[in-house]
């Protein structure tokens, strides 16, 4: 390619990327646009009173323990293979020495549905006291003394035609 005239790469280079766009997206996939740490878990079904996603191990070729500390620190554990239902085929992986389940640098970690659920509500507690001090600010700065008029906050929403422009005749 380095004999290539500019031209004649940047024609290359368009018609593998036609090439590349006119691939047919496989059926399965068309529509699931899930992030990565909510991937296909429909063989390994969450147990009993736990809830389940998949965590970063490493990333790019390097491990990533802090990503993996977080959240054992949140009350996530690696999800042991043993806890795997018998003759369902899951990928292993190796992780402190226990046999977990894991993919391409990410393990499957749980923990149990009432402390997800309070971390949930404390995490809802503290974005509805960050919106709280968002309005309250935005009212301090729109005082009568700054000589701002006061804003009037609206939570709902509305569509309308808008006014018709004047025409000239």
């Amino acid at each position: 390619m380095a004999n290539l005239t500019k031209e004649q790469r940047l024609e290359r280079e368009s018609r593998e990327h036609e090439l590349r766009e006119a691939d047919p997206i496989h059926e399965e996939y068309e529509g699931n646009w899930d992030s990565d740490s909510l991937l296909d878990t429909t063989n390994i079904p969450a147990r009993q009173g736990y809830v389940q996603r998949w965590v970063r191990t490493s990333i790019k070729g390097m491990e990533d323990q802090s990503n993996v500390f977080k959240k054992v620190n949140k009350g996530w554990k690696p999800r042991a293979l043993s806890t795997i239902p018998k003759g369902q085929y899951v990928m292993r992986v190796d992780f402190n020495g226990v046999d977990v389940v894991g993919i391409h640098g990410m393990i499957l970690m749980e923990r149990p549905q009432a402390l997800h659920d309070k971390q949930a509500k404390a995490r809802q507690e503290l974005n509805d006291l960050q919106m709280s001090a968002v309005k309250q600010n935005l009212y301090k700065v729109h005082d009568s003394s700054s000589g701002f008029s006061r804003p009037v906050m609206d939570e709902r929403t509305s569509v309308s035609r808008g006014r018709i422009a004047p025409i000239d005749d």
